[in-house]
Formats: C-alpha cells, structure tokens, sequence
C-alpha cells in the first residue's frame, strides 16, 4: 500500500534479508526472490552506476525485456517485451504508489517526472498484466519508483553535472526526521539543446529544446505508537519534442502538480490505510499557430484493510473511487465548442497470500472495476456523438495468480497468470475535433470497449554458488483482445458533411509469446549481468494498420553490464545489441503513416566515478559511446552524449 510503503523501513528488512525488498506486490513486505510475478528491482547502487539521470535508460539497461523508444532528447516510451511505440498505454508508472501515468492520452511523460535521481530508493519494474494487483492501466506491467523515506532515512545529497548538448542540471535532497516523524524536499531542473538530426515534413517545424523544473515535499507523521500520516505535494514543468499517437514529432509544455494526504494503523483488526490524491495535468501542444492546450485531472482515494487469518494466511480487502476528467481547447483559434469528459470509477480489490509451506506459496488477486461517463461541455456541429450518447457504463474484471515454489536452497520455480485492463484513455473516449477549414474531423469513441490482456508465465531461477551468479529462464505467452486504435475515412460523411474522419475504435487482437534469459552476479568487487531475450508478436490486419506492434517489435535483444570497484574508483559498462525492426511513420503532415525499415544496432556506454573523499563523488558518463549518432528509430537519429557530475552527500 503506498501509504503504508512510505513509512516502511526498507533499509533494515533489506538488511535482514540480504536483498531488496518490496510490498508492492501483495501489500505485505516480501524478498523480491520470493515474490509470485516477474519483477525486477533496479536498486540506487545500480542507478548510480548507470551514470544516467533519465529513468528510461536506466531501465533499459538493467531489466531484460523492457525496450526503450527514444525520439529526441529528452522524448521517451518504454515498451514490455515489445509493443514499441509512442505513448505505450498499458505501463502504469507510480512514484510511491502514486499515479504519475496521464490520462489524456494514455501515457507517461518521462521528463515531466517530479523526483531526483539521487532520492530514488529502488525502482520495481512489473512484467506481465498486474491490475488486480496494481489497479486499473497496469495491463501489461508496472513501474514503482520508490524514494528514501523521510522518516525511516536521511538522505542528504546535492548534484550539479553539464554535458552534452549544453545540458546542464541540478538537483537536491533535504531530509529532516525524528521522533515525530520526518520531512523530506527535493528540487531540481534541466536545461539542454535538443539533438539537431534530421527530422521528416511531418513534424512541427519548430521544435522546443528541453527543460524541467520540479520540487517535491514529503512527510510523514507519527501520530501514535500504532498510526502514522502521511502529506505529499508536488510540482513539476517541462518542455520536450515527443513522438505523438499519430506518429510524428511535436513540442509539448507540460504542467503538473499534486496533493496527496493519507492514514496508516494498526488496530485489532489489521493494517488498515487510506490514500488520497489529486492530480492536475496542463499539457500544451506548441505549434506556430498558438498553443492546444489539455487539461485532465484525477482524483483517487482507496481504502485497504490488510489482516491475517492465522501464520499462514495474510489477506488484504480494498475499495477504490477514481474521478476522471478531461478538457481540450484550443487557443490558436475560435472553435467555438467545448468538450468536458467526466468519468466516476468504483473498485472492490482483494489480494490473499498464502503460505502453503515452507517452500510453496500462493499469491491471488482479483479486482471489479466500474466505470461510469459523461459528457458535460458543449460538441462541434459536425461529431459522430452527442452528449447523451456518452451515458456509458464499462466494468472489467481483473485477476493475478502465482505461484513459488522454492524446489531447493539453489533453485526457484514460479507460475503465473494475469489478466490486466487498459481503459480507453480520456482522448480516445472524448475527442471531439473539428476542422472546417480542413474538412475534417477527429473524434474519439465513448462507446469503446476497455482491452483486455492475458498473460501465462512460467519463471526459473538457479543459484550457481561456483561463479557467484543466478541464472534465469522466463519464458511467456500473451493474448491481447480488442485493441485501441485509430482507422482514418478520408471520404466520410458526418452529419451530411463530407470530412476526412479520424475515429477510435477497437481494431483487433496481438498476441505475443518469447523467452528471457540472465545471468547476474557479483563477486570480489566485479558485477555482472548478462542477458537476451526473444519475443515474436502477431497482429490481426487492422492492428498493423492501426499500430503494428509486430513490426516495432525486436524479435532479439541482447543486453550486456559490467563493472568494478577498484577503492575510490567505481568503473561501469554497458552494451547492448538489437534487432531490426520497421515502426510507423508519418510521411508528411496530415498523411496515415506508414511502416519505416530501422536497421538493428549496437549501442554502448559506461561510466567513470571518483571518491574524492567521503560522501563526495566526481563521475564522467556517456551514453552511444561507439558511433556520433545511432538511428535507433525512425524518428531522429539518437547522438552520443556525455556528461560530468558531481554529487555530494551531507
């Protein structure tokens, strides 16, 4: 539970146990060995040794299966075994248990992310459908970055680094804690000049270089011996070129800020808490015509109950209310309407771990969602809809069951099942877009039916004692149904006006199966971890149309990171090696796209540290290290980068 979470000594049980722990699964803190899905926890060790302060590559380095799409500078999408593409909608991202995934489009800006690098605790990535677990949109997988806490650590820490690209940045942590409870602040920003490789006619003409700027306040409160508060606001702005649904480039401003407050006790009948949160998200779509500008906001409060029944048996029953909304306008010109989408969500959740055995245990997790929308502004004369017909109802349910079974002390055997949600997003239910001048029309569909996936796993871990490492075999299948897409009309008729028409709709099914493979390990100051992973996905016709995932997708991915701690100095590299794909395009603007041959690539990097003394550290890092530019996409080509930082910790 994040409230929960935030006042978890994670340091000590990691401590305890002898490696990272988590509770983001069940609710109830677990060794992430021993936990019944497929999650990869990045710890702050390893975020230092990347050298890299933007989460996505930090990602792509260390968990096998997960490729990251990047389209500018600062413009990134990270995809779960494939399904490559611009504003993945089924990764639900958290920070500390709070949504920062935005709703208008189904996405994650990754720029616009309020938390500094150096405050991340661990970042648990979730492969697989997990929405019973993690509540709606984690269709297929999750990411939680989880900071230090303000009242269990005391992380101090300030860094400043310049780079490439005329990047320079700055960031700081504050913590102040005690027998009350504990505070924490952080702030920082980004100035940088955007990659200057070639772009196509489809995008803006004039792109933005990238900034952020963001602080953070947390606290945490110990009212009693057995109740504990916890407060959070943030703010965060940036400006970025990011690759759009429609598959070109386009400068976004983006604004978010959020309140967050909740309660956390121990009483006679179990660990009972409550969250709350608001989110408001401004994003404005730059052009030389003005600024589009979305507004979405989001409110969540759940309510959980965790409690057990006997040794053996811990359980964890919720409930959830979500609220929704969206607005579009447009400042570049009078269009004269205002579509307002409205949408009320209610969920019952239950999660229940069972301890079988010494060795076995079961994890099983079920959640009914209902969702209720409306229509509350006012629609363009030319629309396929009217307010009434967004009286509409969606319910879903969701399910997570595994399995572990620690078959000796050197090997460990999982099974798994889910089936996750993706909601349609607040665009793709809501747009009402209407161009006279142009003849046409964009409209989103109230009357989608949410996409559903299935996923069957099985898991296999060995301990090799001899050379100090742990291998891997993860091998899947998955089955999504109904997808999301648009279909273009050029010569449609609405209304009795004859429109180039733009529609959402449920275009068909992918389905997608692979293995994965790792060994990692360490030893006498060397780490390594070595990987390759192999994923095949077939789409029905309309899909590859729509988005062909099947084409975006690298069937071969090999991952390689290597490092050495040699006294003061701290020496990391890394490698990777990808397969060619072909990913729709944009040939020009206001044209269907269309699918672009990508030549597979390599790409190397690696980082450099220096102690200086205690708790001040100097590192060189870089990234595409072996070529000038990579074309790693057929968006613009991605350029060698590198950075100096120096941080220090008080």
């Amino acid at each position: 539970n994040p409230a929960h979470a935030q006042s978890m000594d994670y340091g000590s049980l990691q401590a305890l146990f002898g490696e990272p722990v988590t509770v983001g699964a069940t609710g109830t803190p677990q060794r992430a060995s021993e936990v019944a899905t497929n999650m990869t926890i990045i710890t702050a060790d390893q975020i230092r040794q990347s050298g890299s302060r933007d989460i996505p590559q930090i990602i792509g380095e260390y968990v096998t299966g997960m490729d990251v799409l990047r389209t500018s500078s600062e413009g990134y999408d990270v995809g779960v075994r494939g399904y490559n593409q611009p504003f993945q909608p089924d990764l639900l991202v958290l920070v500390d248990g709070r949504q920062v995934f935005v709703d208008d489009y189904a996405r994650t800006i990754w720029n616009n992310i309020p938390v500094n690098i150096d405050d991340i605790r661990q970042i648990e990535v979730v492969k697989g459908p997990a929405s019973a677990l993690f509540g709606s949109n984690a269709a297929n997988g999750v990411i939680n970055i989880i900071t230090y806490s303000p009242v269990n650590d005391t992380n101090n820490v300030i860094n400043g680094g310049v780079g490439s690209q005329n990047q320079l940045n700055g960031d700081g942590t504050v913590t102040k804690n005690g027998a009350w409870g504990g505070t924490k602040f952080s702030a920082g920003g980004m100035n940088a000049d955007g990659f200057n490789t070639t772009r196509n006619s489809a995008d803006v003409a004039q792109l933005t270089d990238p900034t952020h700027r963001y602080a953070v306040n947390s606290s945490v409160f110990k009212l009693t011996p057995d109740m504990v508060a916890n407060t959070e606001v943030t703010y965060s702005e940036s400006k970025q070129d990011l690759a759009s649904n429609i598959f070109a480039i386009a400068p976004e401003k983006t604004r978010t800020y959020s309140i967050r407050g909740g309660l956390s006790a121990q009483t006679d009948f179990g660990l009972i808490t409550n969250d709350n949160y608001f989110n408001r998200t401004s994003d404005y779509i730059l052009s030389t015509g003005g600024e589009s500008f979305l507004y979405t906001n989001l409110f969540v409060s759940d309510l959980n109950d965790q409690f057990k029944i006997g040794t053996d048996n811990t359980f964890r029953a919720g409930i959830e209310y979500r609220h929704r909304g969206f607005q579009f306008s447009d400042l570049g010109s009078q269009i004269g309407y205002q579509p307002v989408l409205a949408e009320d969500s209610y969920a019952a959740n239950g999660t229940w771990l069972w301890q079988i055995t010494d060795r076995l245990a079961m994890t099983n997790a079920v959640r009914e969602d209902h969702l209720a929308m409306q229509n509350t502004g006012t629609l363009p004369a030319v629309s396929l809809w009217n307010n009434s017909t967004y009286s509409h109802d969606v319910n879903a349910t969701t399910v997570n069951s595994g399995l572990t079974y620690k078959v000796t002390d050197n090997d460990t055997l999982r099974a798994t099942y889910g089936r996750g949600v993706q909601m349609p997003s607040a665009l793709e239910s809501g747009l009402n877009l209407y161009l006279p001048s142009a003849a046409y029309t964009s409209e989103g569909n109230p009357q989608l039916k949410p996409t559903i996936t299935q996923n069957y796993e099985i898991g296999y871990d060995h301990n090799i004692s001899p050379i100090f490492s742990t291998a891997s075999i993860s091998p899947f299948y998955s089955l999504t149904q109904d997808v999301i897409g648009t279909q273009y009309f050029p010569t449609a008729t609405v209304n009795g006006n004859s429109v180039y028409l733009a529609e959402s709709n449920n275009v068909g099914n992918t389905e997608s199966y692979g293995t994965e493979l790792e060994l990692k390990g360490a030893h006498d100051n060397f780490r390594w971890d070595g990987s390759y992973s192999y994923a095949r996905v077939t789409d029905s016709q309309p899909v590859i149309t729509a988005a062909d995932y099947q084409g975006s997708t690298p069937e071969h991915h090999f991952r390689l990171n290597g490092g050495y701690t040699w006294g003061k100095w701290e020496f990391d590299g890394n490698g990777q090696v990808m397969s060619s794909t072909h990913m729709l395009r944009s040939p020009q603007a206001g044209y269907p796209s269309a699918p672009v041959p990508v030549d597979g690539y390599v790409s190397m990097g690696g980082r450099v540290g220096y102690n200086i003394k205690d708790n001040l550290t100097v590192a060189v890092s870089g990234t595409n290290l072996n070529e000038q530019t990579i074309g790693a996409t057929p968006y613009p080509s991605v350029e060698r980068q590198v950075f100096l930082n120096l941080t220090g910790k008080f």
